[in-house]
């Protein structure tokens, strides 16, 4: 499967070099909401995203985006699974990695600033994993999911933007075991041509 995806991935880098396309590369901060808020609640500082996205008009690209969110939390306390009260504290780790295609619509004109909304849809793999004494809870999956996405890009010269966006990632879990996967992600970035 990962052969796959680094296939798809590199085929699309190759077609989007072609003709007028952006490339992207942009810090992240990452939000969990609805039950990965609960399972881990704080703001978390360790994200990256990579975005290639290729002009159909003036306003509309079509593209991918990757990128790697990791969050952590510890929690001290009791915990119960099933029928076991366990006291102690507990360390709690997600790892994410979006493998997204996106359309996004840029108002206004190139070279001003320009607002912008899009969606991604695609593939998120997700690798929870909690830790508690000697006891470890793995647990990961590929889910599907959608992206919408807000933004705005500031030209700094002709060949490169600043940028700025918000975007809520919602992967959608098939198991009943699981729930679905929630964040908020705060990005910026820089755009070049």
């Amino acid at each position: 499967m990962k052969k796959l995806i680094l296939i798809l991935l590199f085929t699309a880098s190759g077609f989007f070099s072609y003709g007028q396309s952006i490339h992207g590369l942009s810090y992240s901060l990452a939000l969990p909401t609805g039950k990965t808020g609960d399972y881990i609640g704080k703001l978390q500082w360790r994200g990256v995203t990579l975005e290639g996205k290729y002009f159909l008009t003036n306003n509309i690209t079509l593209g991918w985006q990757s990128g790697w969110n990791t969050m952590y939390e510890s929690e001290t306390g009791e915990f119960t699974e099933g029928t076991v009260t366990r006291s102690g504290t507990q360390y709690r780790y997600l790892n994410v990695w979006p493998a997204l295609f996106t359309m996004d619509y840029l108002f206004g004109e190139d070279g001003d600033i320009q607002p912008y909304a899009g969606v991604g849809a695609g593939t998120y793999w997700i690798g929870q994993r909690t830790l508690m004494g000697l006891t470890e809870t793995k647990y990961s999956t590929w889910n599907f999911g959608i992206a919408p996405e807000i933004g705005v890009l500031f030209p700094i010269n002709l060949n490169s933007n600043f940028y700025v966006n918000l975007k809520y990632n919602y992967g959608i879990n098939g198991s009943s075991d699981v729930d679905n996967y929630s964040f908020l992600t705060f990005n910026v970035g820089f755009l070049w041509y």
